[in-house]
């Protein structure tokens, strides 16, 4: 019967996860070594060898967690309406929960937006099939407003796009100790998508 890991295992590999986590996203996965990682975290590179396989399979370990974490958040944020409300609170809520995850998880929003073309090929279309649910789950809330006459978009997979893309912006310029606190931010980004499918073709 195979034996269950210890807690020392588990905590270092956790760190293992948050140095390589720090060091992809502020060096980029080709600049930083499994020595960098080693290194952060005091350990022979050796020894990372004993929780992972590669390099690659750490970059598919938090890629994959990010992109879980940002679907969980998501779900918790649509979970709390009630099942009557309709597209446009759902939208706000989504785009809540979307801002939320790129301006409180930077290194993870980073690594998930710059780093997936060094995943492997199988890796890489496992990744992109996560993305495309996401993306398809904020699709459906636009084309249910579209159905029922509260949004006005020509182009519902374009919208998607846009919304999504203003949010995961946010990673790379937001810092907690500027102008907007997260909730604001938030509250800026609900606005800016409402105003993207309510207006209409200009």
């Amino acid at each position: 019967m195979p034996q269950a890991p210890s807690k020392a295992r588990t905590a270092t590999a956790d760190e293992i996860r948050q140095a390589a986590l720090e060091q992809f996203a502020r060096s980029g996965y080709d600049a930083t070594t499994m020595r960098d990682i080693a290194s952060s975290v005091g350990i022979k590179a050796a020894s990372l060898y004993n929780h992972f396989d590669s390099k690659e399979e750490i970059l598919w370990d938090l890629t994959r967690a990010a992109m879980h974490e940002l679907a969980a958040n998501r779900d918790d944020a649509l979970a709390r309406l009630d099942p009557s409300t309709g597209p446009r609170e759902r939208l706000a809520a989504f785009v809540r929960a979307h801002v939320g995850f790129h301006a409180e998880r930077r290194y993870q929003a980073v690594l998930v937006n710059s780093q997936l073309g060094s995943l492997s090929r199988a890796h890489h279309r496992k990744a992109i099939g996560l993305r495309d649910v996401y993306e398809a789950s904020l699709k459906a809330i636009i084309d249910a407003g579209v159905a029922g006459g509260e949004f006005k978009v020509s182009d519902a997979p374009l919208t998607t796009l846009a919304i999504l893309q203003m949010g995961t912006g946010v990673s790379a310029w937001y810092r907690p100790d500027g102008r907007l606190s997260i909730d604001q931010l938030c509250a800026e980004h609900v606005k800016l998508a409402l105003a993207l499918v309510t207006r209409g073709p200009q």
